[in-house]
């Protein structure tokens, strides 16, 4: 009888061995796809930032519209203010982050260049609201999924900033398409 009690406590034994491991590899791969999630955001997030001083500075210079200059600046304020949150978020975190902005957004901002007056200011409240509907969704997602508290603070922090310039930036078109 004793053999097989000690025979029962060693195959709990193993058993809970073996369950442990799995627990610790289902953790590590979490943990490494966590990583590559908050590497991933920060990355698109430094971007958006990059598109949208560049539209910024754009609108403050091409429109016609003191609507749509105003929220040019207040891009470039934000937007500077949050690409260098990110920088030191991303260098703690020793992740390389992107110099430039992605081609399609270059592209973007070449098509906004060719543009002027009243067509500019249109073609630009158009990219801005898309680009924060894009943005917005982004942030919302990561928001699921990245439980990195430095990440989640910086995600409640600028994601209400950010349908802020949604509601502000359809505001103004709304006011281009009714001066039309």
């Amino acid at each position: 009888m004793k053999k097989n009690n000690i025979w029962v406590l060693v195959w709990i034994f193993l058993v809970s061995c073996a369950s442990l491991n799995a627990c610790s590899e289902s953790d590590e791969e979490n943990t490494g796809s966590e990583v590559a999630e908050t590497q991933e955001f920060l990355k698109k997030a430094l971007a958006h930032d990059l598109f949208e001083i560049t539209a910024g500075m754009m609108a403050e210079d091409q429109s016609k519209n003191g609507e749509v200059g105003g929220f040019g600046q207040q891009l470039v304020h934000v937007h500077t203010r949050t690409s260098e949150a990110l920088q030191s978020i991303a260098r703690r975190k020793s992740v390389q982050l992107p110099d430039q902005m992605p081609a399609d957004k270059k592209s973007i901002i070449n098509r906004l260049e060719e543009k002027e007056g009243t067509e500019f200011d249109q073609n630009f409240a158009a990219v801005q609201i898309t680009a924060h509907q894009e943005v917005i969704s982004m942030y919302e997602e990561a928001d699921k999924k990245i439980t990195d508290p430095e990440i989640q603070g910086f995600i409640d922090q600028i994601l209400p900033v950010l349908q802020e310039h949604l509601a502000e930036i359809q505001k103004v078109q709304t006011q281009l398409i009714a001066k039309n």
